[in-house]
């Protein structure tokens, strides 16, 4: 006999197929419970074991898949292709994309983002800024300010549509990147070695 665990997980992949079937053809607010259910062969009662409402379903959705799309691994050349990872995830499920829009909101999207993207962030400090600044403090200050930075490309990319190439955008990202991390990395720990403070 199968585990809770395991049928939990069926449970939950089956509908969120169920789900990314109906957003090919409805908006997240016409979809119901019942039609889901119907569509996966389960019942309602195992549907709100799982999730409070459809909406809560889309954004578990989104959440799980996006994570899997950028996990990268500590290779100092992974991080580019976790990004390129999250681009196709996002441009080849736009539906679903634009049901957690509505669901999360566009701050609660840039929130998740946000803290998905940071890993990927870190990897770029340490290959292109040498471990990145001494100081633990500047450290996050860097990978903060440079995720916030790529986020913001990210989301002008889905707003424009998601039409332009991925590797392209990841590109021009990272020739962005190389000259301006390893820039605020010397001045940072440059400062952090004057008595006063400053560079």
């Amino acid at each position: 006999m199968d585990s809770p665990t395991v049928r939990r997980s069926d449970a939950r992949e089956a509908l969120t197929s169920a789900l990314k079937v109906r957003l090919q053809s409805e908006p997240l607010d016409r979809v119901t419970v019942t039609g889901l259910v119907q569509d996966c062969g389960l019942t309602r009662q195992a549907f709100y074991y799982h999730f409070r409402d459809v909406q809560e379903l889309a954004v578990w959705m989104f959440e799980n898949e996006v994570a899997e799309a950028v996990r990268v691994s500590a290779r100092q050349d992974a991080w580019a292709d976790g990004l390129v990872r999250l681009l196709k995830y996002l441009r080849g499920n736009q539906s679903s994309t634009a049901a957690v829009l509505d669901g999360l909101g566009r701050a609660g999207l840039e929130r998740f983002l946000f803290w998905q993207m940071r890993p990927v962030t870190e990897a770029v400090v340490r290959e292109v800024g040498g471990g990145g600044p001494a100081s633990p403090d500047d450290r996050a200050m860097v990978v903060d300010f440079y995720t916030s930075a790529v986020l913001a490309a990210v989301l002008r990319w889905v707003s424009d549509g998601m039409v332009a190439d991925p590797y392209r955008l990841v590109g021009d990202v990272e020739l962005m990147l190389h000259g301006a991390v390893q820039e605020s990395v010397a001045r940072l720990d440059a400062r952090a070695r004057t008595p006063q403070g400053r560079v």
